[in-house]
């Protein structure tokens, strides 16, 4: 008789062909062994698929599902479903997993039933893979409830669920353009406990980032919702009506975006007698390097 699968690693890939290579042999090198690897093609129209098929002819583990492009959290959804393990671990289509990843994370869960969400430190490394710096992030559930209110704190491709313990509660939200992995955690870190490793497991490729100011502004506006939710358990309706007249969600979503150090955008979310906007003004005329470490 077969033993039951422990964890299930979900990936969902689209258009990788320079790195899902990488990314596959990461896990099949794990020194935990007892897995599924569920990798979903999302219409990929490079050599992806081709990449894919060699891989889940050669080991047995990886269960691969070629479908037409749905985007990565409905991709995920599809993944999780399909999962039969005890956890489930997420793994990015370009990153790298530490051989003793999945070894470590079943371990604390094995050992702390309670918890139901467990990422890792990471080491950021460019696209050649060269290493630029070993991430440092908030690790027990004390820090991580209090540091939620303000922004996101686990990578999300580090992460290992507990799938018994959160049970319904599993699934990514469809209908949230952005920051779908915060808002789970948030949803999950209200009724269970979450914690991160304070060890680098996961090697984070960091690509060269020519996102749009607008998209950087929607980015941020999902962000500090799921932050404002969080804080003040509720929830946002109406988002054009409450950016409007919510001082508190203007200001979560002002302040992720000093994080992401867009000072211009931030101002017009923070009253012209706070803090946050003279903040705001002197960042837009000096050197901004180090502005997230300074609302960490």
């Amino acid at each position: 008789m077969n033993n039951p699968i422990i964890v299930s690693v979900i990936m969902s890939v689209y258009n990788d062909e320079k790195y899902v290579s990488i990314a596959i042999d990461s896990i099949l090198k794990q020194s935990f062994e007892n897995f599924e690897f569920i990798i979903i093609n999302d219409g990929s129209i490079d050599r992806t698929l081709e990449i894919l098929k060699k891989y889940k002819g050669k080991d047995s583990r990886i269960v691969l599902i070629n479908q037409e492009n749905k985007g990565l959290t409905k991709s995920l959804n599809i993944g999780i479903e399909k999962a039969k393990g005890k956890y489930i671990a997420r793994m990015d289509s370009d990153d790298i997993s530490y051989p003793e990843r999945l070894q470590k994370q079943i371990e604390f869960l094995e050992n702390n039933e309670e918890y139901g969400l467990l990422g890792t430190n990471v080491e950021k490394i460019d696209k050649n893979e060269n290493h630029i710096e070993f991430n440092t992030t908030k690790y027990t559930n004390e820090e991580i409830q209090k540091i939620l209110c303000i922004r996101n704190c686990f990578a999300h491709g580090s992460v290992m669920i507990n799938k018994e313990l959160v049970s319904k509660d599993l699934y990514y939200d469809e209908e949230f353009r952005y920051a779908q992995d915060y808002r789970l955690w948030t949803k999950i870190a209200k009724k269970f406990k979450v914690a991160n490793l304070d060890e680098s497991l996961y090697k984070l490729r960091l690509h060269e980032n020519s996102i749009s100011k607008e998209k950087i502004e929607e980015q941020s506006t999902y962000a500090g919702i799921v932050a404002y939710e969080f804080e003040n358990n509720g929830k946002v309706d109406n988002l054009e009506l409450e950016i409007k007249t919510n001082k508190k969600l203007k200001e979560k979503i002002g302040k992720i975006l000093l994080m992401n150090q867009q000072p211009r955008l931030a101002k017009k979310y923070f009253s012209i007698f706070s803090l946050y906007y003279f903040v705001s003004i002197v960042f837009q005329y000096i050197n901004i390097y180090k502005l997230r470490r300074f609302f960490k």
